[in-house]
């Protein structure tokens, strides 16, 4: 509503200032001597009559353009071609229809406009301006052409602005696909880091569980068994139902793929093996400081084998995004926690100045399933550039204790 009312009220205002220019001179302003006086005719009040009329009858042909857009404004440029105060609301419709960009709109408005305007001057001086004084003469085909350069540009700014909106739109639908293209890549980056777990997982489940009901069938089935056996069997059970237990907790709610193959059937690598992962990353010329802040190698094999694969796995991406991304920079990994409360993990290293010159392949979408993975645990992960100059990665997993511990 808005948008209308500030152009109606423009186009009202360029008209009344045209209007004012044009019969203020013959009832207002005074002339001075040095310059020759217009002098208009006695259908001057008529025609400012019949002009205020035009403008009464444009205004709602104005507001109503939409509808019929050709139609209206060759009504507009035809009525207000006889009238100075609607020269302004003129001038936006022929603006607003050139900005449709269509040559079959444009071309005979276009036409019918500068006709009209001729005819309109022509008349105008007849009705309007008295006996022509000596030596003001108008030279005929300078006017056509001035006329026709003021038609032509005024339906190039219109096209320009046409042309303007069409831009913003097409960029803003551009970002719009990319943004959902965007979303649709991180859901299923979500949804493969949630199938990859549920094939890692599946192998672990089915071995836990299997030692439970071995286990169980031994007490359920051997009578002979003396109290220290039967202690053993029944700590080895409970051992494994609360591992299983815990392994459960991450798959349920996830849809394992029917057609996915088994890439995950071999041993999955534990935070045990984060040492050999390190030296690998130094050999290949990473100079990596790993530290363990207020926890101990022994601690840190007591963790439960899913947390420890889920650090194992942090510690693999960070070093290979820093290896990628700032080849031979310092990486610093520490890890820190207790039993019974959690364990964190923060990896950083210097960002570098300048771009690596040969960027290696990256799918962009590590840390996306990371922290995906980590959630779904019960975790969390945390990615960026701070403010020292340094891209820092921290996560936390929950540290269950050990049946064991009193904690």
């Amino acid at each position: 509503m808005w948008a209308r009312t500030w152009r109606l009220v423009l186009g009202i205002g360029i008209g009344a200032a045209a209007g004012f220019l044009t019969y203020a001179a013959a009832f207002v302003i005074p002339v001075d001597e040095a310059f020759e006086p217009v002098v208009y005719g006695p259908g001057a009040p008529f025609w400012i009559a019949v002009d205020v009329l035009c403008l009464l009858a444009c205004i709602p042909l104005y507001l109503r353009r939409y509808r019929s857009p050709l139609l209206i404004t060759g009504l507009l440029v035809t009525v207000g071609s006889f009238s100075v105060l609607t020269s302004g609301l003129v001038l936006l419709a022929v603006v607003s229809l050139a900005t449709r960009r269509r040559w079959s709109e444009i071309l005979p408005v276009y036409a019918l406009w500068l006709g009209a305007m001729l005819v309109g001057e022509r008349a105008f001086s007849a009705w309007v301006i008295a006996d022509e004084q000596p030596g003001a003469a108008t030279d005929e085909l300078w006017t056509v052409i001035m006329t026709a350069a003021f038609a032509a540009l005024v339906v190039v700014t219109g096209m320009f602005v046409g042309g303007r909106r069409a831009l913003v739109t097409s960029l803003r639908e551009q970002a719009a696909i990319a943004r959902r293209e965007a979303d649709a890549r991180d859901d299923s980056a979500r949804a493969s880091e949630r199938n990859r777990i549920a094939r890692e997982m599946h192998d672990v489940l089915a071995h836990r569980l299997s030692l439970v009901a071995l286990h169980s069938g031994a007490l359920e089935y051997r009578s002979g068994l003396d109290p220290e056996q039967v202690r053993q069997t029944a700590a080895v059970v409970r051992e494994n139902a609360h591992e299983a237990l815990g392994e459960l907790r991450e798959v349920l709610g996830l849809l394992r793929e029917p057609s996915a193959g088994d890439e995950q059937s071999r041993p999955q690598p534990t935070f045990a093996q984060v040492h050999e992962l390190v030296a690998g990353a130094r050999a290949a010329g990473s100079p990596v400081v790993f530290e363990l802040d207020r926890v101990a190698d022994d601690d840190l094999a007591r963790l439960p084998a899913s947390t420890s694969r889920h650090l194992y796995r942090v510690v693999q991406e960070t070093l290979t995004n820093a290896r990628k991304h700032a080849a031979g920079a310092p990486v610093h990994v520490r890890v820190h926690g207790a039993p019974g409360e959690r364990v964190a993990l923060e990896v950083t290293n210097p960002v570098p100045r300048t771009a690596p010159a040969t960027r290696l392949p990256s799918s962009g979408w590590g840390l996306t399933g990371l922290a995906e993975r980590l959630r779904l645990t019960g975790g969390e992960l945390d990615a960026g550039a701070r403010g020292d100059g340094t891209f820092a990665v921290r996560a936390w997993l929950p540290w269950a204790a050990a049946p064991e511990d009193p904690a």
